[in-house]
């Protein structure tokens, strides 16, 4: 089962961007982790689902996906 959580912070050009899990726990990313062209789209409070990779070497987001229709009210 994938996990699921929204945007906290989105950087580009190589930096991270942050994911706040459904834990509560924070989950970073690149682009390269982003998957399809409406992956590239993405904003702050956006949902997605995606794949944690080992928690040993920290928390990373691989195979992000966005949710269709849903956002975090702000």
């Amino acid at each position: 089962m994938k996990a699921r959580g929204s945007i906290t912070q989105l950087l580009r050009n190589q930096r991270p961007g942050y994911i706040l899990g459904e834990d509560g726990c924070m989950v970073a990313f690149d682009e390269s982790s982003l998957d399809g062209p409406e992956a590239q789209k993405l904003s702050v409070g956006d949902w997605v689902e995606y794949d944690e990779l080992d928690p040993t070497q920290g928390r990373r987001a691989a195979h992000i996906k966005p949710i269709s229709n849903a956002r975090r009210s702000r």
